[in-house]
């Protein structure tokens, strides 16, 4: 069952972060909401929960990091990283780093000498350092943001060399469908969907997600018609999915040029309980939606908030780097129809090495008309 984090204040007035087990989003936060808890932020989506049920169950996880550790994890950087690991290492030794401390403290109180003994001592004192800095800088995580990294850019035979080492590591769904992007990318599009094939039945894959993926494929491939209706076939999967309801509307809004569905479709999600990651990409959605409808100032409203809210969590996530310059693509676009050429023509040039990047011609094209 998928794994959901949230936090919330309970009938005492404590206030906590905990780990639910549950069927979705909706079930998590009713959960904890029919117990009387108030205040409930939920820190999950259900794409990233689905994703992450894949993985096989790891009890270690559960035992030495608490639900707050794995929300605090979720947007550190590298360093920040390490740090965090070097504090849990180094607490979890405490009693025994204060006990070998003392211990060689006293010895050498009495005899003024460094013994084998003490050498040995300042070994265990530095492995900690060791093993966080491998685990923050050359463990499976880093491997897998740098594939992710590369994927973000457009770089398709960076993502396929860095696949294999990943195998056996992060979830065969996961890496395939990366996989596939990369293929249909460089020209190979049959091939990458006999290689989706493989999960069409999957019983461990919910097929609205098999369908979210497959919708990539497409959208690199250039097949927007065919993007739009894979994400409604994965709305129709799961309607009273959030995730699954706002990447429909955001189709729609890019390829679809449906805004009245699409309106109708965001403000259903906004009905439900959605993670604070969605609710900073709906704001995105809901700028698109209001260029779209010519009612430019809200749009740059919505497009200035979630950059906002982006911004700070952005530094250690691949593919949420790659959301702020879509937002500062439109964002330029919207300034540019208000006449803010200047402003507009400066935050544009920050999205655009990546627009290039991803060929994302309808974007570019459409900054061009405005400004031509």
């Amino acid at each position: 069952m998928p794994i959901y984090f949230l936090t919330a204040t309970d009938e005492k007035g404590k206030r906590d972060t905990h780990r639910v087990d549950a069927e979705n989003s909706q079930d998590a936060f009713e959960q904890y909401e029919s117990q009387g808890f108030t205040d409930i932020v939920l820190h999950s989506d259900d794409a990233a929960a689905a994703a992450s049920a894949l993985f096989p169950p790891n009890p270690d996880v559960e035992e030495h990091f608490t639900a707050a550790d794995m929300v605090e994890l979720q947007f550190l950087t590298s360093f920040q990283f390490f740090l965090f690991m070097l504090r849990k290492a180094y607490w979890q030794m405490r009693w025994f780093l204060i006990i070998i401390i003392g211990v060689s403290v006293y010895r050498w109180m009495r005899t003024h000498e460094v013994s084998e003994i003490d050498y040995l001592i300042f070994v265990c004192l530095g492995l900690p350092i060791v093993i966080s800095f491998w685990v923050a800088y050359f463990s499976p995580r880093q491997k897998y943001d740098k594939m992710l990294n590369a994927f973000s850019w457009g770089r398709w035979q960076e993502v396929l060399d860095q696949v294999p080492r990943l195998r056996g590591k992060i979830p065969d769904f996961e890496l395939t469908g990366r996989e596939a992007v990369a293929v249909a990318a460089l020209g190979n599009f049959d091939q990458a969907l006999e290689m989706m094939d493989h999960y069409v039945d999957s019983p461990e894959v919910p097929r609205w997600m098999y369908l979210g993926r497959l919708s990539e494929l497409y959208e690199v491939a250039k097949d927007y018609d065919q993007v739009v209706e894979c994400l409604r076939l994965s709305y129709e999967e799961a309607p009273e999915n959030p995730t699954v309801v706002i990447d429909y509307a955001y189709g729609l809004l890019k390829y679809g040029n449906d805004n009245s569905l699409a309106n109708k479709l965001l403000e259903d999600a906004e009905q439900q309980h959605m993670g604070e990651l969605i609710e900073l990409l709906v704001l995105y959605f809901k700028g698109i939606l209001e260029l779209n409808l010519g009612n430019l100032r809200v749009a740059e409203s919505h497009f200035l908030k979630c950059q906002t809210g982006l911004l700070p969590i952005a530094p250690s996530q691949p593919l949420l780097q790659l959301f702020v310059d879509l937002n500062r693509a439109y964002l330029a676009i919207t300034l540019a129809i208000i006449g803010e050429r200047e402003q507009a023509e400066e935050i544009y040039q920050l999205a655009l090495p990546r627009l290039k990047a991803l060929d994302c011609e309808l974007i570019m094209n459409r900054y061009a008309e405005v400004i031509g």
